[in-house]
Protein backbone atom coordinates (compact mmCIF):
# COMPACT_ATOMS: atom_id res chain seq x y z
CA UNK A 1 0.00 0.00 0.00
CA UNK A 2 1.77 3.29 -1.22
CA UNK A 3 0.57 6.53 0.11
CA UNK A 4 0.84 9.54 -2.33
CA UNK A 5 0.15 13.36 -2.26
CA UNK A 6 0.73 16.38 -4.44
CA UNK A 7 2.74 18.49 -3.01
CA UNK A 8 2.69 22.75 -3.18
CA UNK A 9 6.40 23.04 -3.57
CA UNK A 10 5.87 27.31 -4.53
CA UNK A 11 3.40 29.35 -5.73
CA UNK A 12 1.80 27.81 -8.98
CA UNK A 13 3.96 24.59 -8.62
CA UNK A 14 2.33 21.17 -7.42
CA UNK A 15 4.11 17.97 -8.04
CA UNK A 16 3.25 15.05 -7.13
CA UNK A 17 5.38 12.26 -4.79
CA UNK A 18 5.01 9.53 -2.78
CA UNK A 19 5.13 9.87 1.07
CA UNK A 20 4.94 8.08 4.32
CA UNK A 21 1.76 6.27 5.35
CA UNK A 22 0.37 7.56 8.31
CA UNK A 23 0.90 6.09 11.42
CA UNK A 24 -3.14 5.95 13.56
CA UNK A 25 -2.10 6.85 17.40
CA UNK A 26 -4.87 5.39 19.85
CA UNK A 27 -7.32 8.27 19.27
CA UNK A 28 -7.17 8.55 15.69
CA UNK A 29 -8.68 6.49 12.21
CA UNK A 30 -6.82 6.35 8.93
CA UNK A 31 -8.81 7.38 6.04
CA UNK A 32 -8.47 6.25 2.30
CA UNK A 33 -9.41 9.39 0.66
CA UNK A 34 -12.27 9.06 -2.09
CA UNK A 35 -12.69 12.87 -2.88
CA UNK A 36 -11.61 15.94 -1.67
CA UNK A 37 -13.04 19.49 -2.57
CA UNK A 38 -10.71 22.41 -3.80
CA UNK A 39 -11.61 25.42 -1.57
CA UNK A 40 -11.15 28.96 -2.93
CA UNK A 41 -7.59 29.08 -0.11
CA UNK A 42 -6.70 26.19 -1.80
CA UNK A 43 -6.74 28.23 -5.08
CA UNK A 44 -5.36 31.29 -3.29
CA UNK A 45 -2.27 29.16 -1.62
CA UNK A 46 -1.60 28.04 -5.22
CA UNK A 47 -1.67 31.59 -6.68
CA UNK A 48 0.36 33.02 -4.08
CA UNK A 49 1.81 30.74 -1.34
CA UNK A 50 1.44 31.45 1.98
CA UNK A 51 2.62 35.44 2.35
CA UNK A 52 0.13 35.53 5.30
CA UNK A 53 2.40 32.79 6.84
CA UNK A 54 6.16 33.65 5.95
CA UNK A 55 7.31 31.41 8.52
CA UNK A 56 5.56 28.28 6.65
CA UNK A 57 7.78 26.42 4.42
CA UNK A 58 7.51 24.57 1.44
CA UNK A 59 6.61 22.05 0.50
CA UNK A 60 3.48 21.34 2.19
CA UNK A 61 -0.14 19.85 0.91
CA UNK A 62 -3.28 21.58 0.25
CA UNK A 63 -6.68 20.39 0.71
CA UNK A 64 -9.53 20.43 3.68
CA UNK A 65 -12.67 18.44 2.16
CA UNK A 66 -12.03 15.16 1.95
CA UNK A 67 -14.30 12.20 2.11
CA UNK A 68 -13.53 8.43 2.36
CA UNK A 69 -13.62 5.23 4.10
CA UNK A 70 -11.40 4.22 7.10
CA UNK A 71 -9.28 1.38 6.62
CA UNK A 72 -7.74 1.72 10.41
CA UNK A 73 -8.98 2.69 13.40
CA UNK A 74 -7.00 3.70 16.92
CA UNK A 75 -7.29 1.28 20.49
CA UNK A 76 -9.81 4.05 21.48
CA UNK A 77 -12.21 4.34 19.23
CA UNK A 78 -15.28 2.62 19.77
CA UNK A 79 -17.69 4.56 17.36
CA UNK A 80 -16.12 4.24 13.92
CA UNK A 81 -15.12 0.62 12.42
CA UNK A 82 -13.27 -0.35 9.22
CA UNK A 83 -15.05 0.35 6.58
CA UNK A 84 -17.18 3.07 7.48
CA UNK A 85 -17.65 5.98 5.13
CA UNK A 86 -16.76 9.75 6.70
CA UNK A 87 -16.91 13.13 6.22
CA UNK A 88 -13.92 15.15 8.03
CA UNK A 89 -14.41 17.91 10.35
CA UNK A 90 -10.69 19.38 9.23
CA UNK A 91 -9.79 21.37 12.13
CA UNK A 92 -9.31 20.19 15.59
CA UNK A 93 -8.24 22.13 18.97
CA UNK A 94 -6.52 21.44 22.34
CA UNK A 95 -9.76 20.88 24.22
CA UNK A 96 -8.62 23.23 27.35
CA UNK A 97 -7.99 26.34 26.83
CA UNK A 98 -11.43 29.42 27.26
CA UNK A 99 -12.52 28.58 23.94
CA UNK A 100 -12.66 25.25 23.94
CA UNK A 101 -14.61 25.16 27.54
CA UNK A 102 -17.19 27.35 26.19
CA UNK A 103 -18.12 25.68 23.39
CA UNK A 104 -16.20 27.87 21.11
CA UNK A 105 -14.09 25.09 19.82
CA UNK A 106 -13.08 26.95 16.23
CA UNK A 107 -11.96 29.87 17.82
CA UNK A 108 -9.09 27.87 19.85
CA UNK A 109 -5.68 29.45 19.14
CA UNK A 110 -4.34 26.26 18.88
CA UNK A 111 -6.29 24.68 16.57
CA UNK A 112 -4.60 22.29 14.20
CA UNK A 113 -6.53 22.74 10.45
CA UNK A 114 -6.08 20.68 7.79
CA UNK A 115 -3.84 22.44 4.72
CA UNK A 116 -4.14 26.19 5.98
CA UNK A 117 -0.21 27.22 6.52
CA UNK A 118 -0.44 28.72 9.90
CA UNK A 119 1.77 28.15 13.18
CA UNK A 120 -0.13 24.96 13.85
CA UNK A 121 -0.02 23.68 10.31
CA UNK A 122 -0.84 20.51 9.13
CA UNK A 123 -0.49 18.65 5.71
CA UNK A 124 -3.86 18.09 4.01
CA UNK A 125 -5.93 16.09 2.14
CA UNK A 126 -4.56 16.06 -1.36
CA UNK A 127 -2.87 12.58 -0.88
CA UNK A 128 -4.25 8.81 -0.80
CA UNK A 129 -4.43 7.87 3.04
CA UNK A 130 -4.97 10.13 6.01
CA UNK A 131 -4.57 9.94 9.97
CA UNK A 132 -7.30 11.95 11.31
CA UNK A 133 -8.77 12.07 15.15
CA UNK A 134 -11.87 10.21 15.44
CA UNK A 135 -13.91 12.91 16.80
CA UNK A 136 -13.61 14.71 14.46
CA UNK A 137 -14.43 12.13 11.41
CA UNK A 138 -18.39 11.40 10.83
CA UNK A 139 -20.27 8.36 9.78
CA UNK A 140 -22.11 8.94 6.64
CA UNK A 141 -25.63 7.24 6.65
CA UNK A 142 -25.83 4.76 3.60
CA UNK A 143 -27.11 6.90 1.39
CA UNK A 144 -24.93 9.87 1.41
CA UNK A 145 -22.04 9.38 -1.17
CA UNK A 146 -18.60 10.12 -0.32
CA UNK A 147 -18.41 13.09 -2.93
CA UNK A 148 -21.38 14.21 -0.85
CA UNK A 149 -19.28 13.76 2.49
CA UNK A 150 -16.21 15.57 0.64
CA UNK A 151 -18.93 18.84 0.52
CA UNK A 152 -20.13 18.35 3.98
CA UNK A 153 -17.43 20.75 4.81
CA UNK A 154 -18.18 23.65 2.34
CA UNK A 155 -21.73 23.01 3.62
CA UNK A 156 -21.14 23.63 6.62
CA UNK A 157 -19.59 27.30 6.13
CA UNK A 158 -22.70 28.38 4.72
CA UNK A 159 -24.82 26.76 7.15
CA UNK A 160 -23.13 27.86 9.79
CA UNK A 161 -23.85 31.58 9.06
CA UNK A 162 -27.92 31.09 8.40
CA UNK A 163 -27.90 28.63 11.22
CA UNK A 164 -26.62 31.09 14.03
CA UNK A 165 -28.10 34.36 12.38
CA UNK A 166 -31.41 34.32 13.96
CA UNK A 167 -33.39 34.32 10.98
CA UNK A 168 -37.05 32.46 10.83
CA UNK A 169 -39.48 31.85 8.15
CA UNK A 170 -40.96 34.77 6.24
CA UNK A 171 -38.20 36.72 6.37
CA UNK A 172 -36.46 37.95 3.21
CA UNK A 173 -32.77 37.28 2.84
CA UNK A 174 -30.33 38.76 0.56
CA UNK A 175 -27.31 36.32 -0.75
CA UNK A 176 -24.29 38.03 -1.70
CA UNK A 177 -22.29 35.86 -4.29
CA UNK A 178 -22.99 32.47 -5.88
CA UNK A 179 -19.78 30.29 -5.25
CA UNK A 180 -19.76 27.31 -3.28
CA UNK A 181 -20.09 28.83 -0.04
CA UNK A 182 -23.29 31.09 -1.63
CA UNK A 183 -24.79 27.96 -2.76
CA UNK A 184 -24.56 26.27 0.66
CA UNK A 185 -26.02 29.33 2.22
CA UNK A 186 -28.75 29.76 -0.26
CA UNK A 187 -29.43 25.40 0.20
CA UNK A 188 -29.68 26.14 3.85
CA UNK A 189 -31.75 28.77 3.91
CA UNK A 190 -34.32 26.68 1.78
CA UNK A 191 -33.74 23.80 4.11
CA UNK A 192 -34.40 25.94 6.87
CA UNK A 193 -37.87 27.13 5.30
CA UNK A 194 -36.47 30.69 4.06
CA UNK A 195 -38.06 31.19 0.27
CA UNK A 196 -37.57 34.53 -0.10
CA UNK A 197 -34.54 34.88 -1.14
CA UNK A 198 -32.22 36.69 -3.12
CA UNK A 199 -28.75 36.05 -4.94
CA UNK A 200 -26.44 38.18 -6.25
CA UNK A 201 -23.47 37.64 -8.59
CA UNK A 202 -21.45 38.62 -11.46
CA UNK A 203 -21.53 35.48 -13.21
CA UNK A 204 -24.61 34.23 -14.67
CA UNK A 205 -23.41 30.56 -14.98
CA UNK A 206 -23.42 31.47 -11.24
CA UNK A 207 -26.46 32.47 -11.01
CA UNK A 208 -28.49 30.28 -13.18
CA UNK A 209 -27.04 27.43 -10.13
CA UNK A 210 -28.72 29.75 -7.29
CA UNK A 211 -31.89 29.47 -9.59
CA UNK A 212 -31.48 25.74 -10.06
CA UNK A 213 -31.21 25.72 -6.38
CA UNK A 214 -34.19 27.73 -5.13
CA UNK A 215 -33.37 31.20 -5.36
CA UNK A 216 -36.72 33.08 -5.83
CA UNK A 217 -34.68 36.25 -7.59
CA UNK A 218 -31.44 36.69 -8.53
CA UNK A 219 -29.86 39.93 -9.35
CA UNK A 220 -26.72 40.00 -11.92
CA UNK A 221 -24.49 43.25 -10.68
CA UNK A 222 -22.81 43.61 -14.06
CA UNK A 223 -26.43 44.69 -15.83
CA UNK A 224 -28.42 46.18 -12.75
CA UNK A 225 -27.75 48.00 -9.36
CA UNK A 226 -28.18 45.79 -6.46
CA UNK A 227 -29.09 48.35 -4.10
CA UNK A 228 -31.34 49.86 -6.18
CA UNK A 229 -33.02 46.39 -7.34
CA UNK A 230 -33.48 45.02 -4.11
CA UNK A 231 -34.84 48.60 -2.53
CA UNK A 232 -37.16 47.87 -5.46
CA UNK A 233 -38.47 44.69 -4.96
CA UNK A 234 -38.67 45.11 -0.69
CA UNK A 235 -40.51 48.35 -1.80
CA UNK A 236 -38.02 50.65 -0.05
CA UNK A 237 -37.52 48.46 2.90
CA UNK A 238 -34.27 46.27 2.33
CA UNK A 239 -34.14 42.89 3.55
CA UNK A 240 -34.24 40.82 6.88
CA UNK A 241 -30.58 39.61 6.82
CA UNK A 242 -28.12 40.20 4.18
CA UNK A 243 -25.96 37.22 3.92
CA UNK A 244 -21.97 38.08 2.41
CA UNK A 245 -20.02 35.55 1.00
CA UNK A 246 -18.13 36.67 -1.69
CA UNK A 247 -15.70 38.08 0.00
CA UNK A 248 -15.53 41.21 -1.67
CA UNK A 249 -14.90 43.92 -0.80
CA UNK A 250 -17.30 45.87 -2.87
CA UNK A 251 -20.33 43.44 -1.87
CA UNK A 252 -18.86 44.22 1.37
CA UNK A 253 -19.51 47.87 1.92
CA UNK A 254 -22.53 47.27 -0.02
CA UNK A 255 -23.97 45.55 2.90
CA UNK A 256 -25.69 48.31 5.06
CA UNK A 257 -27.54 49.45 2.18
CA UNK A 258 -29.41 46.45 1.51
CA UNK A 259 -30.71 45.50 4.98
CA UNK A 260 -33.80 47.43 6.29
CA UNK A 261 -33.90 49.34 9.58
CA UNK A 262 -33.31 47.00 12.18
CA UNK A 263 -31.67 44.52 9.87
CA UNK A 264 -28.84 42.23 10.31
CA UNK A 265 -25.83 41.71 8.34
CA UNK A 266 -23.64 38.25 8.89
CA UNK A 267 -20.34 38.36 7.30
CA UNK A 268 -19.19 34.92 6.12
CA UNK A 269 -16.64 35.65 3.55
CA UNK A 270 -12.74 36.70 3.69
CA UNK A 271 -12.76 40.17 2.73
CA UNK A 272 -9.46 41.88 4.43
CA UNK A 273 -9.83 45.25 5.17
CA UNK A 274 -12.03 47.79 3.37
CA UNK A 275 -14.26 51.16 4.20
CA UNK A 276 -17.56 50.61 5.88
CA UNK A 277 -20.54 53.20 6.45
CA UNK A 278 -20.88 52.29 10.22
CA UNK A 279 -23.12 55.79 10.61
CA UNK A 280 -25.52 54.05 8.15
CA UNK A 281 -25.75 51.59 11.02
CA UNK A 282 -25.59 53.71 13.91
CA UNK A 283 -28.64 55.40 12.21
CA UNK A 284 -30.86 52.07 11.42
CA UNK A 285 -29.51 49.88 14.27
CA UNK A 286 -28.65 47.53 11.95
CA UNK A 287 -26.81 44.47 13.62
CA UNK A 288 -23.89 43.30 11.99
CA UNK A 289 -22.75 39.66 12.85
CA UNK A 290 -19.10 37.46 11.57
CA UNK A 291 -19.51 34.00 11.00
CA UNK A 292 -15.91 32.22 11.05
CA UNK A 293 -15.79 28.49 9.57
CA UNK A 294 -18.37 26.38 11.95
CA UNK A 295 -18.69 24.60 15.10
CA UNK A 296 -20.89 21.59 16.08
CA UNK A 297 -22.69 21.91 12.65
CA UNK A 298 -21.30 18.80 10.91
CA UNK A 299 -24.53 16.60 13.25
CA UNK A 300 -27.10 19.05 11.47
CA UNK A 301 -25.59 19.46 7.66
CA UNK A 302 -25.40 15.42 7.84
CA UNK A 303 -29.42 15.39 9.22
CA UNK A 304 -30.53 17.50 6.52
CA UNK A 305 -28.56 15.26 3.55
CA UNK A 306 -29.93 12.29 5.15
CA UNK A 307 -33.34 13.70 5.13
CA UNK A 308 -33.10 14.86 1.48
CA UNK A 309 -33.20 18.32 2.23
CA UNK A 310 -30.15 19.59 0.76
CA UNK A 311 -27.75 17.87 -1.72
CA UNK A 312 -24.20 19.56 -1.08
CA UNK A 313 -22.66 17.92 -4.39
CA UNK A 314 -25.03 20.06 -6.38
CA UNK A 315 -22.89 22.89 -6.20
CA UNK A 316 -19.97 20.26 -8.12
CA UNK A 317 -19.38 21.71 -11.28
CA UNK A 318 -16.33 20.09 -12.28
CA UNK A 319 -14.56 16.63 -11.32
CA UNK A 320 -10.78 16.04 -11.86
CA UNK A 321 -8.38 12.68 -11.68
CA UNK A 322 -5.49 12.60 -8.58
CA UNK A 323 -3.16 12.91 -11.87
CA UNK A 324 -4.96 16.15 -12.90
CA UNK A 325 -5.07 18.24 -10.23
CA UNK A 326 -2.56 20.29 -11.91
CA UNK A 327 -5.35 21.03 -14.46
CA UNK A 328 -7.99 21.24 -11.96
CA UNK A 329 -6.52 24.14 -10.04
CA UNK A 330 -5.62 25.93 -13.65
CA UNK A 331 -9.21 25.56 -14.25
CA UNK A 332 -10.24 27.00 -11.10
CA UNK A 333 -8.53 30.07 -12.17
CA UNK A 334 -8.77 30.57 -15.73
CA UNK A 335 -12.25 29.61 -16.05
CA UNK A 336 -13.35 30.86 -12.47
CA UNK A 337 -16.61 32.06 -14.32
CA UNK A 338 -17.62 28.39 -15.09
CA UNK A 339 -16.76 26.70 -12.20
CA UNK A 340 -18.47 26.98 -9.28
CA UNK A 341 -16.69 23.94 -7.42
CA UNK A 342 -14.30 21.50 -8.49
CA UNK A 343 -13.53 17.97 -6.85
CA UNK A 344 -10.75 16.22 -7.27
CA UNK A 345 -11.42 12.22 -7.16
CA UNK A 346 -8.49 11.02 -5.21
CA UNK A 347 -9.46 7.34 -5.05
CA UNK A 348 -8.30 4.96 -8.48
Amino acid sequence: MENRAFYLLEAGKLEERPCEMPVCKEDEVVIKVEYCGVCGSDVYFYKYGSPDYPKQRFPFILGHEPGGVIIETGSQVTDLKVGDRVTVEPGYSCGICEWCKHGLYHLCPETKFLSVPAPNFIDGAFRKYLAHPAERCFKLPDQISTLQGAMIEPLAVGMSGVYRSGIRSGDTAVVLGSGCIGLSALQSLGAFGITRTIVVDLQEKRLAKARELGAAVTINAKETDPIKEIERITGGRGADYVFETAGSKVTAAQTPYLAKRGGTIVMIGNTGKFEFDFQRLIDWEIMIRTSFRYHDIYPVALGLVEAGKIDPASVVTDIFDFKDIKEAFRACIERQDEVVKAVIKVAD
